[in-house]
């Protein structure tokens, strides 16, 4: 029973550093660029030049002309991606669909990215 017991544990732990190394593997980029610390308030606003239907549910989803508001740009290995949303949608999309018309500000922090 205590052999049982030990194997079980010990799938359990292999189980989940397959499952921690798989998440971290699946975030975009380590950094991000913000307005604050939390990355709550808006660096600005845009029209998509084009539909866009995102590969997952991590991704926005827009059509040509909606606005977007962008909270974030990605840094380092994917600075292709910028996070907005899109009335109640939130996700992210390539910063070549968007044409920013409004700066909510200059200022750019650099922070390092959540799981």
């Amino acid at each position: 029973m205590a052999a049982k017991l030990f194997y079980t544990k010990g799938f359990l732990l292999l189980l989940f550093n397959f499952i921690s190394t798989a998440a971290l593997e699946k975030r975009f980029s380590d950094f991000k660029r913000c307005a604050d610390e939390e990355c709550s308030m808006l660096l600005c606003r845009g029209k998509a030049v084009r539909d866009f239907s995102g590969p997952d549910c991590r991704f926005l989803s827009f059509k040509k002309s909606e606005t977007i508001y962008v909270y974030y740009k990605l840094s380092g290995r994917r600075a292709d991606l910028w996070a907005g949303s899109v009335g109640s949608n939130f996700g992210y999309f390539p910063k070549d669909l968007l044409a920013v018309n409004h700066l909510y500000t200059d200022k750019e922090l650099e922070v390092k990215a959540e799981v």
